[in-house]
């Protein structure tokens, strides 16, 4: 069975909330959800098959503030490339639609600039995970 890692960071819980909604839909994949702050070293992401990486949008599109060590720090070619990932966001369109899932994309130019292989278009998330339940499934599934 392939091996896949789930990387985020969340203020609210929302973005755990929708980690453990996509590791409960991969089929074929043993998941492995690790908050940000917990991955004290790279060999979860070095042992993965498939790399997922979630993050809200905090402010004015910007990056929840638990994750930016790691993206500044540990998101590097010499982790990432050729490396499968995936990468999802959670925002609020209503109160931020200029900014909306901002972090998503964030993540996704990063890993690609790292050389990784950016499996799918990024999920993103609107307002409550539980509303969102449906299309994080499709997403996880596709993987």
């Amino acid at each position: 069975m392939k091996k896949a890692t789930i990387i985020f960071g969340s203020t609210t819980g929302n973005t755990e909330i929708v980690a453990d909604q996509i590791a409960e839909n991969m089929p074929g994949y043993t998941v492995e959800v690790v908050y940000v702050t917990d991955a004290k070293d790279d060999a979860a992401v070095q042992a993965a098959d498939l790399v997922v990486y979630g993050c809200s949008t905090m402010g004015l599109g910007e990056l929840q503030e638990d994750f930016i060590p790691y993206y500044e720090n540990r998101m590097t070619p010499a982790l990432l490339k050729g490396k499968n990932v995936a990468v999802f966001g959670l925002g609020d369109k209503e109160n931020y639609e200029d900014y909306f899932c901002w972090a998503a994309d964030i993540l996704a130019k990063k890993v690609q600039a790292c050389g990784a292989n950016l499996v799918c278009d990024p999920l993103k998330v609107d307002g409550e995970p539980d509303d969102n339940r449906a299309a994080v499934a499709a997403w996880a599934q596709a993987l």
